[in-house]
């Protein structure tokens, strides 16, 4: 009877366990799904902010590049 006892507290934990995997499974897969769209749009967005810091570095060189007026 103990014998029984053990062996059906085993598979209770047992299938716990299958439970608790199941669930990080799922998680860790939401979480990669998510980080798949995350990388994505940061692409997208390094890709439109590129050419403006391009652009603003362009405007920056100009040739006199002299002291302020003040000094």
């Amino acid at each position: 009877m103990t014998q029984d006892l053990n062996i059906t507290d085993i598979e209770t934990r047992f299938a716990f366990l299958e439970d608790q995997l199941d669930a990080l499974s799922n998680e860790a897969l939401r979480l990669s799904n998510q980080n798949d769209i995350l990388r994505k749009e940061m692409h997208a967005l390094a890709n439109l902010v590129k050419p403006m810091m391009m652009q603003i570095s362009q405007i920056g060189t100009t040739e006199d590049q002299g002291p302020p007026p003040h000094y």
